[in-house]
Order: C-alpha cells, then structure tokens, then sequence
C-alpha cells in the first residue's frame, strides 16, 4: 500500500506542479499587462449616440404595436445615425428599421461603418468578412461580420447582422491573455467558466495529494525517519562503510538490488516491497533489501556479493549486434571471479560527478575479459539529452579505460535441481542469458534448455547465429512486428505469449525460469509465469530495477 501512495504522490505533485507553474506565469502575465491591456478595448470608442430627435422614426410606434400585439416593450434606438425599433416579446427579440418599418438588415457596408463609428485607432478596413458565430465572442453563434483593421494590434470588430450592434473589440493582446485565462483557471474550452470538471478533477488530485502526502508523513514519523537522532538504514551504514553493495533506485525499495543475508534472532518482518521482490524461500534463508530495515545489534549482515571490489577496465573490441546494440569486449590485468548472470556497476564520468550504471556480463566467466552489450539510447527529441551512461561506453575508443565495482547480482544458474532451464529475453537482456546459457551447455551434462528471445525485427535478434542447431537447446526467436520482416518464417508477436503457449504443454513443476528483458517485456512475462501456476521459487529475474 505505501507503494501505491508513493507513487501516487509522485505523480499527483508532477501535474500539481505543472499547475502551479502555469498559475505563476500567468498571474505574472496579468500583473505586467493589467486590466486595459487585455481587454481589447485599446481602440475603443466609448461615442455618445445620436439624439433620439435626431433620428425620429418615420414609423409610427402604434403600427409597431399592431403588428406585435403580445410585445412587452418597443424600444426606440440608434444605429450609426438610423433609428431601430427593438421589439421583446416573451419568447424573441425583433430588430426594425424605423425608416421603413423592415426587419432590421446589416450589410457589409453597414457593418463597416457600425465599427468605425466605435474605433479611433490608426488602423484602416482591411478586410469585413461575413461569419457565423466566433470562437472570441462567448456564446455568440448568430450571423454576422468581422471587421479586420491593420493597425498594430491586429485589431478585430464583430458586428452583430441582425441587431446591428457593435459585440466587441479583439486584439493580439487580448488573444494572448485569453489564453493565459485558460491556464489559469484550467479552461481549456474557452468557455469562461470557474465551475468546471477539469477544475473539479484538479481539486480532487490536490486532496489526494494531501491526504497521500500525510500518509507517507505518518508512516515517516512511524518509522523514525523524520528523527535527526535516528539509526541508519542498513544501505545507509553500508554506503558509509565503503561495502560493496549494489543500489539503483536510491533506497526506494522498487529495484532490489541490494540484498544482504541478516543472521541472528528476531529477524525483522519482511516489508510490502520485499514481499514482491523476493520470493519467499529468500524471505525465509533470511534474506531481506538492506534499505529496508535500520541498523540493530540483534542481528548481523552478511553480503552476497563480499567479493565486489573496483577494478580498471580496458576496451579491447566493439562491435555493432543490431542495429541498437553494442558489444563492447574489456580486459582486464586484475582477475575477478564472478558467476554467469552477474553484473558490473560502471562509474561513468558525467560533468562534475560520477553516475552509476549496471550491465551484466555477456559470457561465461573469465576472469580477465568481460563482454557486455549495450543498448544504444538516443535522443527521443531535441530537447531531451541521449542516454548518459550508453552514450559515454558506446563513445569509448579501443584503449580506454573506466572503473567498474562488481560482481554483483544473484541472477544465476538454479544447482541441484535436474528441471528444464527455460530462458525468456529480449533487447539488451541477451547478455545474462547468454552467459547463463554459455555456462549451462558447457557442462559435462547440461540440463535441458529452451530459450524464447523477442525483437521486433530479424536484424535485432542478437547472436541469433550462436544459438541455431545447438544441442540441448530449443531457440524460439519471435518477432513482434512481422509486416516488416518480409520472409521470415518463425515465431511472431509478443514473446511472453509464445511462452505461454508453449508452457500450456509442460508440467509447471519441472521449469527453472529466467527472464531478463525491458520493462514491459518483464512485466508481462512475470504476469503470466503467475497466472501459468510456475512457482515464485522456480522464477529468477533481472530488471535493475528499471
């Protein structure tokens, strides 16, 4: 559940914030311009209109009223100089010619000089063009013109065709701080409105946000996190202490990377972020996320991964596997042991700090060479920088060096079971895979292996070669995206469901199952693995957290 709070917190602030900053650009817009420098109305003319006596009717009021008995008012007006009879009744409104008694007409001509009679800007009558309706006069949709004047301000004049009468003035300035109304009060429709579902909706994210906000507070102050006097977590003494121990969400506890093994009595109950990332024979060996859990002297910490130490690492060879991905081969003078499904932590260089970055080892081990593939992350936009940590690697030349911490990681091979090793990959989670497979079918007797490798093209279907009438080994290459692989005559869609049709025929029971690929790809696949009845036990996986 703090999970869920978290991360609706986390996104609820985002679109607050955004909010927040739109409500300040725009409060700032208002201040500068000021109430006279978004109306419109620069070049208004407020005119006094022409005397009644001036423009006597030649129509009598009587006839007037004879022809509309059920009228509640006849009212006598002027319009640049004619006189108008204004005509309610109950249900409608009638404009009259007091000239000649006609339903009131405006033409093109008539509008222009309705507008100018009401402008005393240095503009002239660009264009008058006949609308219906406008989008900058609020529910107006009736017959009419707009007057364009050329003058500075894009000035615009809408005249009203059958009343006559001048609606409004619009300009450029108003234009723009209408808009800025909008982003104020969350009117994107134009409609003018403070009562809104979008501002209804956004009160109700900001209660959401308090009220997940004082949840994650409460549990805070529960947990002893907002005491300055507080003991550190296990991750925190262990960063401090210089141990080597692996962490990419920063002690969120969403990429459980840094297990420890506690030994002792009275082991802490395991938290709602262990209990989906470890499985339960791990929760009961003892294993739990050391940024989990604080400090205490009942019981100790062991570390998987006591073996970790910086080494140099020096580029040998690089090589283009697909179209998006790198293989980069480094040497190395110091010997590191580590196991197959492994990981490095790279240090890579970045302005003034140092970033860190996992990848995993691409071969069986050796203990001087290691292979890692990489996928390449461009720029999604020209706004938005590439990827740091592959764009330095991928940007490294034969001879380079870089520091690496490891290895790290317990995505290895399963030992004394005789199961079937089902292999589930796709992009860049080729590299565990292929170190595990490597390992596995090297042995004097290697257990039987299937492996499901998913991409959407033939092209990015790494070491595809390598895998290919293996004994031991099924390879089920599938490709999502078959329209554009023209003679390709295996497997398509989304991997996880070739497996799960594959999977339909086995005995659940008898799998190991190790899946490593992007996101969606994992997420699916987990999710089905569940549904298919394989028990969290048999399932090893590795995401880094992503």
């Amino acid at each position: 559940m703090m999970r869920f709070f978290q991360w609706l917190h986390r996104w609820v602030s985002l679109i607050i914030v955004i909010q927040v900053l739109l409500w300040l650009v725009s409060g700032f817009y208002f201040s500068l311009n000021g109430h006279h420098g978004m109306s419109g109305h620069q070049y208004l003319e407020h005119g006094d209109h022409a005397m009644l006596s001036e423009v006597a009717p030649t129509v009598d009021v009587a006839d007037i009223r004879q022809r509309y008995p059920d009228a509640k008012t006849i009212r006598l007006h002027s319009i640049a100089g004619i006189p108008q009879f204004i005509v309610t009744s109950v249900d409608d409104t009638h404009y009259l010619n007091g000239l000649t008694g006609a339903v009131w007409t405006t033409s093109p001509e008539l509008a222009t000089t309705i507008a100018m009679s009401t402008y005393n800007g240095p503009g002239d009558v660009q264009e008058v063009s006949a609308i219906q309706g406008s989008d900058e006069i609020l529910n107006w949709d009736d017959a009419g013109y707009q007057v364009n004047l050329e003058d500075d301000l894009n000035t615009r004049i809408y005249i009203d065709a059958a009343s006559g009468q001048m609606l409004n003035h619009r300009n450029t300035p108003w234009t723009l701080a209408d808009w800025a109304f909008r982003l104020h009060f969350m009117d994107y429709s134009g409609g003018r409105s403070f009562n809104h579902l979008l501002i209804w909706s956004a009160g109700l994210l900001a209660l959401w946000f308090s009220l997940s906000g004082l949840i994650l507070l409460i549990n805070n102050f529960a947990k002893g996190d907002m005491n300055p006097r507080r003991k550190p977590t296990m991750l925190e003494h262990l960063q401090r202490e210089q141990k080597p121990v692996a962490s990419s969400c920063g002690g969120g506890g969403t990429c459980g990377l840094c297990k420890v093994t506690l030994e002792g009595d009275d082991l802490p109950a395991p938290t709602p972020a262990e209990k989906i990332l470890l499985s339960e024979s791990e929760i009961e060996g003892g294993l739990r996320l050391s940024c989990q859990h604080r400090v205490d002297d009942k019981y100790s910490i062991k570390l998987p991964d006591h073996d970790a130490a910086t080494v140099t690492l020096e580029l040998a060879t690089r090589r283009l596997l697909s179209p998006s991905i790198v293989e980069l081969t480094f040497n190395s003078s110091e010997a590191v042991s580590y196991q197959a499904g492994q990981f490095m932590q790279f240090c890579i260089p970045h302005r003034e700090q140092v970033l860190t970055r996992h990848y995993s080892m691409a071969t069986s081990p050796d203990p001087h060479r290691f292979v890692f593939t990489v996928r390449q992350m461009p720029s999604p936009s020209e706004k938005i920088p590439p990827g740091i940590g592959s764009t330095y690697l991928c940007g490294m030349e034969k001879g380079a060096t870089i520091e690496a911490i490891g290895p790290f990681g317990d995505f290895i091979l399963s030992e004394n079971s005789q199961r079937t090793q089902l292999f589930i990959g796709g992009g860049a989670g080729i590299a565990p895979l292929r170190a595990l497979l490597q390992t596995e079918l090297s042995r004097s007797q290697p257990r039987s292996c299937v492996f499901f490798y998913g991409a959407r093209h033939v092209n990015e279907l790494c070491y595809r070669n390598e895998f290919t009438g293996v004994d031991q080994l099924e390879y089920i290459p599938v490709i999502s995206e078959p329209k554009e692989n023209q003679g390709w005559k295996g497997a398509t869609g989304f991997v996880h469901e070739e497996v799960e049709a594959w999977i339909r025929n086995q005995d659940v029971n008898q799998l190991d199952v190790y899946v490593c690929g992007p996101p969606p790809m994992l997420k699916a696949t987990m999710a089905m693995l569940a549904e298919a009845g394989v028990p969290r036990d048999q399932i090893r996986f590795d995401d880094f957290g992503i």
